[in-house]
């Protein structure tokens, strides 16, 4: 039998607002930002920032192909390249049975591995909501989804799609509001002109704008530029119920930007 738990709970925007920011990469998983807004809208503050990565599975699914194929097709070939990989004592007792066998034990780990993950930020997101919800505060879920050409075919497809299903019944029941946006890491927070690649780490690609100087962390920058640009839509928009409250945020993004230009870099 099957039990589905809902609260009816009140998903109006107010301040004061926790807005969680997440953009979605095929590469990495999300990276993750919480930007607190007081009642007065008078001050911001970036209560975290963080990159949600899954487990590297180049490893496990390399050797699970190299045993689907030599249970589908014993030859000393791919004997030979799975040496390569698998310890010899289990290489000595490989039979086609046993080859299969390990196989789906292999994307068995993947899948539990996989499933963590989504687990690990769903419980993140939990937290922060209900934080948010115990001061008072009203939450507001933004999610940046990869193109859906990008992500097709990738090897965290299923992953990213299973996390963005859940997050959106984590917002229904914990008295959230989830939207989809889409904004660019690669420019501006500032003034939004493209921006130039001036460093490429293995954890962190900076960027600076060529016209006002500013530089950030592409991640972070796309945080906040999801942050701003889904308000300045709703004024665009004009919607009504929440224009006076969206100004009053952009304003004060724009001003917490100004005075801290670093934070988007560290």
């Amino acid at each position: 039998m099957r039990i589905i738990a809902r609260r009816a709970v009140y998903l109006a925007l107010a301040l004061p607002l926790r807005i969680i920011t997440l953009d979605e990469n095929s590469s990495y998983g999300f990276a993750l930002a919480a930007w607190d807004i007081d009642a007065y809208a008078a001050e911001v503050a970036m209560r975290l920032f963080e990159k949600l990565r899954p487990p590297n599975h180049g490893y496990r699914r390399r050797v699970a192909g190299l045993l689907q194929k030599y249970a589908e097709k014993p030859s000393g070939e791919a004997r030979e390249q799975l040496a390569e990989t698998l310890p010899r004592e289990v290489l000595e007792g490989l039979t086609v049975e046993r080859a299969r066998e390990l196989a789906g034990a292999t994307r068995a780990r993947e899948r539990r591995l996989n499933e963590a993950f989504v687990q690990r930020l769903l419980a993140e997101v939990r937290r922060l909501v209900r934080e948010a919800r115990q001061q008072g505060m009203s939450v507001l879920i933004l999610i940046d989804p990869i193109d859906p050409d990008s992500l097709r075919g990738t090897s965290l497809q299923g992953t990213l799609l299973r996390a963005r299903r859940s997050l959106r019944n984590l917002a229904m029941y914990e008295g959230a509001m989830l939207r989809l946006a889409c904004a660019s890491g690669k420019h501006c927070p500032r003034c939004g002109c493209k921006g130039e690649e001036v460093e490429h780490t293995k954890h962190s690609r900076i960027y600076r704008c060529p016209r006002c100087g500013l530089e950030w962390d592409r991640d972070k920058g796309a945080l906040y530029n999801l942050a701003y640009s889904y308000f300045a839509r709703m004024i665009k928009e004009e919607c009504d119920d929440y224009t006076a409250m969206a100004a009053r945020v952009l304003a004060s993004l724009r001003e917490w930007l100004e005075r801290h230009e670093s934070a988007l870099v560290y």
